[in-house]
């Protein structure tokens, strides 16, 4: 099975219900925003470590080859939106 973007996102709001989410693909090479409270208190390296967490399993299948993740919480996210 070859994923998307939109297939990211819904694999992984079950385990971020109330994040916002944002995938994007070229071919099996992916971006994704996750913005959650979760990781509040977090350094960089653990929000990333929970997020690969969660899609080992498809990077290992080879669905998804890379992977760059941004998780943020919603004050970080809030304030790239006001310095855009």
């Amino acid at each position: 099975m070859s994923m998307n973007a939109d297939d990211l996102i819904a694999f992984l709001q079950p385990h971020y219900p109330d994040a916002f989410i944002q995938a994007a693909n070229q071919g099996n090479k992916f971006d994704v925003r996750v913005v959650d409270a979760s990781f509040e208190g977090k350094r960089l390296v653990q929000r990333q470590q929970a997020v690969y967490a969660l899609v080992g399993d498809i990077i290992a299948s080879g669905d998804i080859h890379a992977l760059n993740i941004q998780a943020l919480t919603p004050q970080e996210w809030e304030q790239m939106q006001a310095n855009q």
